[in-house]
């Protein structure tokens, strides 16, 4: 049996289908692809209120944290002290965490929503 039903692009719908999921229905069984396509740009930072799922700023705020924290700690026993080695850790790992999410990510011409793929 085959179901097809039109639903707006909502987070109750992946609650349902995360809710049929946990019923016993496989997951490839179910096929959910949005009606619209985005016409807007993806945004550089998410809101608490409207989320995209593309932040191009969570790794290397994760990066940032990591390698100053490593670099506050091992400054201790390097020549500048733990405030510089935190701060160049600090930037060094934003620096990482902004070049590897660009590297990762297409630009915006060639990107395509990862649901568009299979629709095509």
């Amino acid at each position: 049996m085959i179901v097809v039903a039109t639903f707006e692009n909502h987070l109750f719908v992946e609650l349902a289908i995360s809710a049929l999921r946990q019923k016993g229905i496989a997951p490839h069984h179910l096929f959910a692809v949005p009606l619209d396509r985005r016409t807007e740009p993806p945004r550089l930072l998410d809101t608490i209120h409207r989320a995209d799922g593309l932040s191009f700023l969570d790794l290397a705020a994760i990066f940032g944290t990591c390698f100053m924290l490593l670099g506050s700690i091992y400054g201790y026993v390097l020549t500048w002290g733990p405030i510089i080695w935190g701060i160049i850790g600090a930037v060094g790992g934003i620096g990482l965490g902004l070049l590897l999410t660009h590297i990762s990510h297409p630009s915006r011409g060639e990107r395509k929503d990862f649901l568009f793929r299979f629709s095509e």
